[in-house]
């Protein structure tokens, strides 16, 4: 059985008891604790039981005192954090970092070697594109054009392309077959970049784009989960504008080796694989 298009399980965007939408944040060390204690269904109580630390430390640290490490460590394991969760947590407790701007970055990545391998991995059908945290293209092969049509269009954003902000924009609709799991993946890694840079003025920005769209909104809220890559086992699974046919690829993302700021990733065309 093929995937098909539009099955996507969306639910309305959250809403006050005014039904106005609800506001999002840039990420911060005490509201995140706070949201993961919540998700656990762990009362302050609850968890000063299951961390060592005090209800009354726990709400200070809620309303943004930053601990020390050994609390910050505590707090991971008494809330089971998985490790993708805990970097992040690490991240929001240590300083943000800095994030060098897109030209910059670009330069670093597009050296000669680099440009010999995509074209190489173009002649195998391996997609494969350089981006930085916020899913900016700073490098990539025809495969991966010819697999996102339109992304150059969104400002050569991977995110931007897939949350369009106005009515009809978003192109990876025509392409994505299963828009909310892949949805879901997209804002857990947006996720983890936020918490990391979340003091660049640059980085703030696109935030409060992308909070403008709804269901970015409605997972941002109703999730805690944060990606730094892909889960081996899960594919996407998309479809090929030219002929029609639908496809599944299996991606590896990893930070290139000198640097936190760029990621490579590569996506393995396979036949489509039934996702249920």
């Amino acid at each position: 059985m093929s995937p098909a298009p539009g099955r996507n399980l969306r639910r309305q965007p959250p809403t006050t008891h005014d039904k106005k939408p609800v506001d999002i944040q840039m990420p911060s060390l005490g509201a995140w604790l706070q949201r993961v204690r919540e998700d656990r269904h762990l009362t302050r109580e609850e968890a000063a039981e299951l961390t060592h630390i005090s209800k009354d430390y726990i709400a200070k640290i809620d309303r943004g005192y930053i601990p020390g490490r050994d609390m910050i460590h505590r707090l991971i394991a008494g809330y089971g954090m998985n490790a993708m969760q805990a970097r992040h947590t690490l991240e929001l407790w240590q300083p943000p970092a800095t994030l060098p701007s897109v030209g910059e970055l670009r330069d670093r990545v597009n050296t000669p070697s680099r440009i010999k391998t995509l074209d190489q991995l173009d002649r195998t059908g391996v997609i494969c594109v350089y981006t930085d945290p916020l899913w900016n293209v700073l490098s990539a092969n025809e495969s991966f054009r010819r697999a996102l049509p339109g992304v150059d269009q969104a400002n050569s954003n991977v995110a931007q392309w897939f949350f369009g902000t106005h009515k009809n924009a978003r192109p990876a609709m025509n392409v994505t077959l299963q828009w909310e799991q892949e949805a879901l993946f997209h804002v857990a890694m947006l996720r983890g970049a936020f918490g990391r840079y979340r003091t660049n003025p640059r980085v703030k920005a696109f935030f409060d784009y992308l909070k403008r769209d709804r269901d970015f909104r409605r997972i941002w809220s109703s999730s805690i989960r944060v990606d730094y890559a892909r889960h081996p086992n899960e594919l996407a699974h998309l479809r090929d504008l030219d002929t029609g046919d639908p496809y599944s690829i299996s991606i590896d993302i990893a930070e290139i080796s000198d640097t936190r700021d760029i990621r490579v990733c590569y996506a393995y065309r396979q036949n489509v694989t039934d996702p249920l």
